[in-house]
């Protein structure tokens, strides 16, 4: 059983970095770029954020092929796709080819994030499944950690075109890791024992059965009527608003480092990391006391309200604050919006019946790509109408403190009034 952890969760982990950072190095080479193509801010943050409408496009299809069985195949040639595309990316010469790869990027990536969700749905016993996301959500503040420094070093020996090059090479070389190292379920995993097989499936299959798997009285496990319930509405909306926050934060995040003088690409990297450092720590805390809880709604909306809290606050003095303190505000912000990701993804799988579980979150995951374009467009238009970044901080603060209030309405993802699994967590239930 512990292949599960040591295995198959590390294998997500490595492939979504990959994916994070070849769509995310738009931000460390946009001071660059947008000199060497006399491309406007406003420009650049469109490009940043158009790869997310390819994103959702593939949404829903990706996921209802995750949800008959074909998730590691989809994933494996989505990888090759997306890496000659990155590569790609790197022999722009206009802005309209900028935006066509920026939005090519993005369809090949989308397939991913429903599937990891439905594998950690078809892997993990409800108690687990927090943690379970913790782990292999660790790419993305792992990918924020070692992309900047990454990106500062192929910039300070290369240019802006070397950075896509040479990053689009690692999905291709990582695809056969992921063919060795994943299944879609137990099931079909030749390398579980049978015993092993047996004791992952009971586990679930048990925890599901005195938990009723939440699926709603009366209401059918369709698609249709899964997306018209309450809970999936509410939770369709915070990851909309979530994405406004995260994604504007997390494209913007170098160049409002940049501001500092003196500083050079190495040095704005690695100050880059410090939140996502950070972070690393906050999610497992979440994670852990949300599954000995089994909240999802607390251990999301908490770190959100303080994320968003956060940027407020810089927003309205970042003119006047010292750069330590703009930086500490950053690294709490940061910290405390990724480490609510698995959280708050987990309830998905609190709310919606396995055999759409792919279809739907990857639907709410392409209407959270509204969000996901909005954040780093907005940012980058405010900063053009105000020559400044603080009225970008309050766009992000102000969504996150949205998503807490959305959160908060989600009655399903609270503590179960009668909790029909254990609470108590010992070492032994980390790899059982």
């Amino acid at each position: 059983m512990n292949q599960r952890w040591f295995r198959l969760l590390p294998v997500m982990m490595v492939t979504f970095i990959i994916a994070f950072m070849d769509r995310t190095n738009i931000g460390f080479a946009i001071p660059l770029m947008g000199k060497e193509l006399s491309i406007t801010s406003s420009v650049l943050g469109f490009a940043s954020g158009v790869l997310f409408f390819g994103y959702g496009v593939s949404q829903t299809v990706s996921g209802w092929l995750a949800d008959k069985g074909h998730g590691r195949i989809l994933v494996a040639l989505l990888m090759v796709l997306w890496g000659l595309t990155e590569i790609s990316q790197g022999f722009v010469h206009s802005a309209t080819q900028l935006v066509i790869v920026r939005f090519a990027i993005g369809l090949f990536e989308g397939g991913v994030f429903p599937t990891f969700l439905l594998f950690v749905k078809n892997w993990f016993a409800p108690s687990e499944r927090a943690r379970a996301n913790g782990i292999w959500q660790l790419c993305y503040p792992l990918a924020a950690v070692i992309s900047g420094p990454i990106a500062g070093y192929i910039l300070r020996s290369g240019d802006w075109r070397s950075l896509f090059i040479i990053e689009g090479i690692f999905p291709l070389v990582w695809v056969f890791v992921w063919l060795w190292g994943v299944a879609d379920s137990p099931l079909h995993a030749k390398w579980l024992s049978e015993a092993d097989r047996a004791r992952i499936i009971d586990k679930i299959e048990n925890e599901n059965t005195l938990r009723a798997e939440r699926e709603a009285p009366g209401v059918p496990a369709s698609f249709g009527s899964q997306m018209t319930r309450l809970p999936v509405l509410l939770f369709t909306a915070s990851i909309l608003l979530w994405n406004v926050g995260f994604l504007g934060f997390v494209i913007w995040l170098p160049s409002v480092i940049h501001q500092q003088p003196g500083l050079t690409q190495t040095e704005v990297g690695w100050l880059s990391a410090i939140p996502y450092a950070c972070a690393i720590v906050v999610m497992q805390i979440l994670t852990y006391w949300s599954d000995r809880t089994l909240d999802r709604r607390l251990f999301s909306a908490l770190p959100l309200a303080v994320s968003g809290a956060a940027l407020v606050v810089g927003g309205l003095s970042y003119g006047s604050n010292t750069f330590v303190v703009n930086m500490g505000l950053l690294v709490i912000a940061g910290a405390m919006l990724y480490g609510s990701q698995p959280v708050l993804w987990s309830i998905a799988t609190e709310i919606l019946p396995s055999s759409v579980t792919g279809s739907v979150s990857g639907t709410i995951n392409a209407v959270g790509v509204i969000g996901a374009f909005a954040g780093p467009y907005l940012v980058g238009y405010v900063r053009a109408v105000t020559q400044s970044f603080s009225a970008g901080l309050l766009v992000m603060g102000g969504s996150l403190i949205g998503t807490c209030i959305l959160v908060l309405l989600i009655k399903e993802a609270g503590r179960p009034r009668t909790p029909a699994v254990t609470s108590h967590l010992d070492l032994r239930q980390i790899v059982d």
